[in-house]
């Protein structure tokens, strides 16, 4: 199998994901710097991003239930144009309270995207090609991180010779960035997927069988890595900017940088997995992700910095498209759009409360204080993981369901 033979469906849809991802990376790495430059303290920042957060972890049952009715292709119409609208009218306005609100609906549109691409991948593709598709996906994802991340710099950059203000700037960009969104679903209405049994809803009875040990560990799990990863990720550009004293360029490239590595990562996913085993590449390469963190929270210079987030993000996020094929294998084929919604939910609500406790941190005490939690989640959450998959530490592929 290679990503060239990847049924067409698959294909195409990678063009959406990557205009998605242009928006979601501009946000991500920017938004914050953008809070700050209109005045209010990273306090401020955390409490917006932690919101959006809150928000989508919120929402993923509900997006489940839209699922089921509109089916994945229409829901993710939806999610599209909910971002897209959402990302402009968050920097038009300035009056926290609105942007509290529509932050809230940012997460709406953020949660139909994640909760439904998972099982929309799965159900478009069979056996080996799966983990393909996921790896494929992932790699298109984060280089539309990198693109975003660079084009946002730069373009800030440029509009700054025009304007008065930095945050002006800023705002011009994102918005400029955010119209991609909207233009991703011209795509995504020309698309046809393969017909689909309608996700089928859950009872009760049903809902509390998800819940065995396995499931519950692994979603365990989930919440320390978001934990940890909220802390500090999206204050990356807020950290650079700030602590480091870069420009919005130097910013954009060295998160655009940094997600160079992860693309390259996540198209080796295959083959490592082939070679050590999908649960060894998770684990280890989470663990050899640790010490870098040490390196960008006490940093020694910006060559160093810019190395060590390369590093970091190719290793601590590489294993997202076998985690992400571990979870839909793991459970009965309609308990597939419950875990994918758990997981989006569990992994998002640690997020914002990583983000909330980060941005007061940062406030309070120092840019790097963040950086020693997020050491310790990390560790207690790759942990879990090896104790739940010992037993398959070693197996060389994953089993695939069909």
């Amino acid at each position: 199998m290679s990503y060239r033979k990847l049924n067409p469906v698959i294909k195409k849809f990678i063009l959406i994901v990557f205009l998605y991802g242009l928006t979601s990376a501009s946000f991500n790495g920017f938004f914050g710097i953008y809070i700050k430059e209109i005045g209010y303290p990273e306090s401020v920042v955390g409490s917006i991003l932690s919101l959006r957060r809150l928000s989508v972890g919120v929402f993923t049952f509900l997006i489940a239930f839209i699922a089921g009715k509109l089916g994945h292709k229409r829901t993710l119409i939806l999610g599209l144009f909910t971002v897209g609208i959402t990302s402009i009218l968050i920097v038009i306005v300035e009056n926290i309270r609105f942007m509290e609100i529509i932050s809230v609906l940012f997460g709406f549109g953020q949660a139909a995207m994640l909760t439904v691409e998972s099982p929309f991948i799965f159900n478009q593709t069979d056996g080996e090609e799966r983990v393909h598709a996921f790896s494929l996906t992932f790699a298109t994802r984060n280089a539309a991180f990198m693109s975003g991340s660079l084009l946002t710099g730069f373009l800030a950059d440029i509009f700054s010779t025009r304007v008065a203000t930095d945050a002006i700037a800023i705002r011009y960009a994102l918005i400029a960035v955010s119209i991609l969104s909207l233009v991703a679903i011209i795509p995504l209405s020309l698309l046809k997927p393969r017909t689909a049994k309608r996700d089928k809803q859950l009872n009760l009875k049903e809902i509390h069988s998800f819940f065995t040990k396995q499931n519950v560990v692994f979603l365990t799990y989930t919440g320390f890595i978001g934990l940890g990863a909220g802390l500090v990720v999206p204050f990356f550009g807020v950290y650079l900017k700030y602590m480091l004293e870069t420009t919005e360029s130097l910013v954009g490239l060295i998160l655009s940088f940094a997600q160079l590595g992860t693309v390259f990562g996540g198209l080796s996913v295959p083959y490592l997995s082939r070679k050590i085993g999908n649960y060894k590449t998770i684990v280890m390469t989470q663990i050899l992700s640790i010490p870098l963190l040490l390196a960008i929270g006490f940093p020694q210079g910006i060559v160093i910095v810019a190395i060590a987030f390369f590093l970091r993000s190719s290793l601590m996020n590489m294993g997202q498209p076998l985690i992400r094929n571990i979870a839909m294998d793991i459970v009965e084929e309609q308990q597939r759009p419950f875990m994918s919604a758990m997981r989006v939910m569990v992994n998002n609500i640690a997020r914002a409360l990583g983000i909330y406790v980060g941005g007061g941190m940062m406030e309070r005490i120092s840019y790097n204080a963040p950086y020693a939690l997020t050491i310790v989640f990390y560790l207690i959450g790759t942990f879990l993981f090896y104790l739940l998959f010992r037993e398959r530490m070693k197996e060389k592929s994953l089993p695939m369901s069909v």
